[in-house]
């Protein structure tokens, strides 16, 4: 029996068989598509998500197809995130297609031997104490799974055939996206303008061109099925900015209206859902892509610990009780920012002012909106130890033999990293002895594959570290 069936190709589901195959784990990701996306969609992988890839050492292979922008535009001309203050190896967003996205992360589900099936629709999902069955549209009988993850977006089959409520609400008004070439500005870093017409925000890509993101109010009723069409965004442009900025060139565009809405449970027996399919916002803050990636690096690493016998069933429980809580503080902080960014009567501009033009740009604000938004203030706490369910700190260990190593460079091979002055054997686990650590840290520190911190002490605690361990790998 195949262990695992992925339901879409995406992002989200690319993730989660990278992660599943590089812990030996078989598995299959069936998508409808022909075949790989050539449209951008989602267009930024923010700095948790960059951490992430990088903990796997392939985090290169994006920094090198984006471009790394410093700040993000809230709305207001001239109002910003910066994320160059962001404590990381990557303190910025990347502005990158999601078909390149794609299109790495699929390299990397191949590299580590795992099959994605192209044109092969789910038409049926059933589930028992044992087993989940997938039957298909066409093509091949039905295959059978110790699990099945729906990944495969906003109107998810699996998730509608599991019949799992998915409850929340349409936003108003339509969003047009396009990618074009841009003569009137910079292409050296994001860009935002909102006035009474509505707003644009521009995000740049490595080879010269960008993603217009336009919400023009007097085009908000469009329906989603209409063109968005080159004269359409040169007039929205000129409308809202009241200049022109000279785009030509347009290789996409699309229109679409978003929805927030969240599944009240990530799990239902032995289906699971990530991304979309679990969640979905308004498209403020970019949250979408990298929360159904980071979805992924979670629920990876536990599917793979059962799967291999290292862990009981009940494990598979901790990714709803963990993600849960994170999807709902980015509806919650996407919301906040969409209600904002459309505001119309004249207290909630003056409101979005005051909150976008003097109170964001506080240093302590600037801050914790940067964590927020790039998601490394993402955390797991259990409350027996302010650093448990923390993410681990960027950092270099000197070694016994006076070599130096990054500590992400410790997590390749998806596994539990045990760190001390002292080592002492514990099983699935690798423990790396230090003379010197240039961040703090605990004496010994056990963290988890996804780079949560599990457990640590301030003492050289073997056995309390084996009974740490336990809480994960009985």
């Amino acid at each position: 029996m195949n262990k695992v069936a992925i339901v879409g190709a995406g992002p989200t589901g690319l993730m989660l068989a990278a992660e599943l195959a590089l812990a030996g784990v078989p598995c299959r990701v069936f998508d409808r598509r022909s075949g790989p996306r050539t449209d951008s969609r989602a267009i930024v992988l923010h700095s948790r998500s960059m951490e992430m890839l990088d903990l796997r050492g392939i985090a290169g292979r994006f920094a090198d197809a984006g471009a790394p922008l410093r700040g993000f535009p809230l709305g207001l001309k001239g109002a910003s995130i910066d994320f160059s203050r962001l404590d990381s190896d990557f303190p910025y967003m990347l502005g990158i297609p999601q078909s390149r996205i794609e299109e790495l992360l699929a390299d990397r589900v191949r590299e580590l031997g795992a099959e994605i099936v192209w044109s092969r629709r789910v038409s049926g999902i059933a589930q028992n104490e044992d087993e989940v069955r997938l039957e298909f549209e066409s093509g091949g009988g039905p295959e059978s799974f110790a699990y099945a993850v729906g990944c495969d977006g906003i109107r998810s089959f699996v998730r509608e055939t599991s019949e799992i409520p998915f409850p929340g609400f349409p936003n108003p008004g339509s969003v047009s996206l396009a990618d074009v070439h841009l003569d009137g500005l910079p292409m050296d870093d994001a860009y935002g303008e909102l006035t009474d017409r509505g707003m644009l925000l521009v995000f740049p890509f490595r080879d010269g061109s960008c993603r217009v993101v336009l919400y023009d109010y007097t085009r908000a009723g469009a329906a989603v099925d209409d063109p968005v069409t080159l004269d359409e965004v040169r007039t929205s442009i000129a409308a809202i900015c009241g200049r022109d900025l000279g785009p030509r060139d347009m290789y996409w565009s699309g229109r679409y209206r978003s929805e927030s809405r969240q599944v009240p449970s990530y799990r239902k027996g032995r289906v699971f859902l990530a991304g979309d399919a679990a969640h979905t916002h308004s498209p403020a803050g970019a949250q979408g892509l990298n929360a159904g990636v980071q979805d992924s690096f979670n629920l990876g690493w536990k599917l793979a610990a059962v799967l291999r016998g290292r862990a009981p069933d009940a494990l598979l429980d901790s990714y709803d009780a963990e993600r849960h809580p994170v999807g709902a503080a980015v509806l919650t902080l996407t919301g906040r920012q969409f209600r904002l960014n459309t505001a119309k009567t004249r207290r909630r501009k003056a409101l979005r002012w005051f909150a976008e033009k003097v109170v964001a740009q506080l240093p302590p604000v600037q801050d914790r909106l940067a964590r927020a938004y790039s998601g490394l203030s993402v955390g797991y706490p259990d409350g027996t130890d302010p650093l448990t369910g923390t993410r681990l700190p960027r950092g270099t260990l000197t070694l016994p033999d006076g070599t130096t190593t990054r500590l992400y460079d410790l997590f390749h091979d998806g596994g539990f990293v045990l760190l001390g002055k002292e080592t002492h054997d514990l099983d699935h686990v690798t423990a790396v002895r230090y003379t010197g650590l240039d961040t703090r840290l605990p004496a010994t520190t056990l963290v988890r594959p996804d780079g949560y911190i599990a457990w640590a002490s301030g003492a050289d605690d073997p056995a309390a570290a084996k009974a740490a361990l336990t809480r994960w790998l009985p």
